[in-house]
């Protein structure tokens, strides 16, 4: 029996996913003045699929006929480059106000997953010490 019931390994994906999300968004932001640089605008959604492809145990369960069918990662792909060059003349697409608030709501978003961790965590150190008792 899975005492834990995949929860911790899909906080773990998704943390991982908040990492990777975060070193495109600090590689944007640091190549704001590279001449023809394009922004990856990739979505927490593209790095979750790409790591959950990876550990391929952290597919989502159908219990009911009415579910939505698991889509393949290839569905949320699409064009991750920002193809707006009108802004700048050198053919730059990173704008740093959007990337600061796509890294700020990431932060947000990675230590929420943190917090649920040691919520977790807590909970099976209280179940532990209730059970010697």
């Amino acid at each position: 029996m899975d005492m834990f019931n995949g929860g911790f390994q899909r906080l773990a994906s998704s943390m991982i996913a908040h990492e990777k999300m975060q070193g495109a968004i600090t590689s944007n932001i640091s190549n704001a003045d590279t001449p023809n640089y394009k922004a990856d605008q990739r979505s927490f959604a593209n790095f979750l699929t790409e790591q959950n492809s990876l550990n391929n145990s952290s597919k989502a369960a159908t219990t009911n006929s009415k579910h939505i069918a698991n889509t393949s990662p290839t569905r949320l792909a699409g064009n991750i480059f920002q193809q707006d060059q009108s802004r700048k003349m050198d053919g730059n697409s990173v704008d740093i106000q959007t990337e600061m608030a796509r890294m700020s709501e990431n932060q947000l978003m990675h230590e929420l997953s943190i917090q649920l961790v040691k919520g977790r965590l807590n909970g099976l150190m209280n179940a532990v010490k209730e059970g010697n008792r």
